[in-house]
Order: C-alpha cells, then structure tokens, then sequence
C-alpha cells in the first residue's frame, strides 16, 4: 500500500473542511467548527493501487506561519481551494503556492486547484478561464465543483491530485538499461531485415 499525504489549503469559508467530509463520508454539511485542525485517514484504490490515503484539513490563519510551513513539509500533494464568489480566496490561491514552493524547494510540487461553489452562479466573482489560466500559470491541476451538488466532482478532484503524487513518487526508468534494451531490439530487428534480404 502506497502512502499518501495530501494538505488542503485555502482561505477561511471556500469549503475545505466540506470537501475533506463529503470525500470521506459522501455526505455534505454545511456548518462546521472552523477552529479544529483534523486528519482524515482512509484507504482507496486508485488505478488498481491501493492507497493509505491522509488528508490534513488545518485551521492556521496566517499568524501560525510556522506551523503552515511544517504542515507544508508533511504533505506530498496540495489542494488549494478558492470560492467562484470571492474573489480574495481566489488571489490567496497564488500567495499559497508561492508558500508551498519555497518550502519544498521543488520544481514540481503536485497541486490541484480548486474552485468550490459553483452551484453559486448569480455571485461569481472569477470566471472559469481565469481559475484555468492560473492553474495552467502555477503548473497545477484544476477542477471547478460544487461540494453541495456531488460527491463525484470532489472523489475526481482528490484522485487527480493523487495521481500526480503517485506518478511524481515513481522512479524513473534506468536510462542505461533502457538504452541497452532499445540498441538489442534495434540490433535484432536489423539482423533479421538482413537475413530476409538474402
């Protein structure tokens, strides 16, 4: 079972404590307590990969930067939520991944973004294409979903993100070992034309 740390990050009220509940319960609740920081752990299988699956949902305000960067240092992948009706979470969103890649000091760090509350279409205040260009900016995935409307949006949010851990977490392929397989074939194929000719 392969082990996977997500942290869901966002400004207050865009839904992530929802998000973390409705993956986990299917279920969707509308209040929450926003002062509890809480870990969510299951497994699930993704693309035939079983999956220890944990999801930190924090309740840091930007006094406790010091424990955002910790939180930050734990994770393996990132969801940055921001809500289509305030148009501040979704500018926290670039500030967040900012955070996140100085302190993993990677090239690529697996993120998706977010953009929650779509069933909330007369309040929009961020267009779908500018959530897109800022996902395609940040190198990040992006999905626009309403955690009220369905659990299936949210499950295909958290199994992107996921998937990009997982592929960021394979090694890759020997090169040499692969030069030499790729010269054998090339060779063998050769020999073959070559033997057919005559």
């Amino acid at each position: 079972m392969v082990p996977v740390k997500l942290l869901v990050l966002g400004s207050p009220n865009t839904g992530k404590t929802a998000l973390c509940v409705r993956f986990m319960t299917k279920r969707f609740i509308g209040e929450y307590d926003n002062k509890k920081e809480t870990t969510y752990r299951c497994c699930r299988l993704v693309d035939q990969e079983a999956v220890d699956l944990e999801i930190l949902d924090t309740a840091c305000k930007e006094s406790c930067a010091s424990s955002l960067e910790a939180y930050i240092r734990w994770a393996d992948g990132f969801l940055l939520l921001y809500t289509i009706t305030h148009r501040h979470s979704f500018l926290e969103v670039q500030h967040l991944k900012r955070l996140i890649d100085q302190t993993k000091q990677s090239l690529v760090v697996p993120t998706v973004i977010v953009a929650n509350k779509a069933d909330l279409e007369s309040g929009r205040e961020v267009t779908t294409e500018e959530g897109q260009r800022l996902a395609n900016d940040l190198r990040s995935g992006f999905r626009e979903l309403s955690v009220a409307d369905t659990v299936l949006a949210v499950e295909a949010a958290v199994f992107q993100l996921i998937r990009r851990v997982l592929d960021q977490q394979r090694p890759l392929p020997d090169r040499r070992s692969y030069m030499l397989t790729m010269r054998h074939a090339l060779t063998k194929k050769l020999t073959r034309s070559k033997t057919m000719q005559w």
